[in-house]
């Protein structure tokens, strides 16, 4: 079995992604004070470079280092960091804005919101387990997907602005549930 860094730098090799910025990032960052944001599982690069654009000094991080060098020297205003996102710290009181986007570790969960400063925001999305309806995805790991309200009761100890579940389809014709969810630190 291929280690997760081998298995991501092949997609990244392989398949074309999104190159701009994701909508919930791009219709809430202004909600957050202009400091420093944090992109996890940053991939290509598209939210952090709209970040870095936006006035925002980013951290990248990604446990592809194809990924990485995909961003690497779009903007100075991003920090590429090559790692594995099981052995990452984040910081406690550390970031005006932390973007989680179509990933999913619940390990992090207690970290992103210590991670934030007050007033920080947390832009969250990603998939729910309810795609498995779907024949398309019959090798999916169910533990990289949201339950129902999962996203919304985890991080209700923030100001919770936006939250949202709804069925998308991608370009390819893939039909997914996603959940969104925009929140504020209001205690530090």
């Amino acid at each position: 079995m291929k280690s997760d860094e081998i298995l991501w730098d092949d997609r990244y090799r392989g398949k074309k992604y999104p190159d701009t910025a994701d909508d919930l990032i791009r219709n809430y960052c202004h909600l957050a004070t202009r400091g420093r944001a944090l992109d996890l599982a940053a991939g290509n690069g598209r939210n952090s470079q709209f970040l870095a654009v936006n006035g925002f000094k980013t951290d990248a991080v990604d446990i592809s280092g194809v990924a990485i060098e995909l961003i690497r020297g779009k903007e100075p205003e991003i920090n590429c960091i090559h790692q594995d996102l099981d052995d990452f710290d984040i910081e406690p009181d550390s970031y005006d804005l932390i973007a989680n986007v179509n990933f999913l570790d619940r390990h992090l969960f207690p970290h992103i919101r210590t991670g934030l400063k007050k007033d920080g925001i947390l832009i969250f999305k990603t998939f729910l387990d309810t795609h498995f309806q779907y024949s398309a995805f019959p090798d999916s790991n169910r533990d990289h997907y949201l339950q129902s309200n999962e996203l919304l009761h985890a991080f209700l100890s923030l100001q919770v602005l936006f939250y949202q579940e709804k069925e998308v389809i991608w370009p390819n014709g893939e039909k997914r549930e996603e959940a969104s969810l925009v929140a504020r630190k209001q205690f530090g």
